[in-house]
């Protein structure tokens, strides 16, 4: 009986594997776009990675201030670096040249972004 339930165990994990290799691979291509939009201060593509509700909540204006401010006070992104998943959530280490915090991210099923925020570590 043990066997069959290991047997089973590894048919799923081997299953949704593709899934999360396809997950990862929208986080990755997003913290990539984010990360030299933010640095070129091209606030219509930061715009454009954002999901539909998102734009809604933050408006265009929001993202400019957001950005500009962020960038005026950091600096640009360096590095993003992957820390964790947790609750759907991913979390980088964001190394600014002025500073070095948490960025956590979440990506709506299309890979656009549905929650983005920067924090002290």
């Amino acid at each position: 009986m043990n066997i069959m339930k290991y047997l089973l165990l590894f048919l799923v994990g081997f299953a949704i594997q593709p899934l999360l290799a396809q997950d990862a691979a929208a986080y990755e291509k997003a913290t990539k776009a984010f990360q030299e939009n933010f640095n070129a201060q091209n606030i219509d593509a930061v715009f454009d990675l954002y999901a539909t509700e998102m734009q809604e909540e933050m408006t265009k204006e929001g993202v400019t201030r957001f950005i500009k401010g962020c960038h005026s006070q950091f600096g640009n992104l360096n590095t993003v670096t992957f820390i964790e998943s947790a609750e759907g959530i991913n979390s980088y280490t964001a190394a600014f040249d002025n500073i070095s915090l948490v960025m956590e991210l979440k990506l709506n099923p299309d890979g656009k972004i549905a929650t983005i925020q920067f924090q002290e570590p």
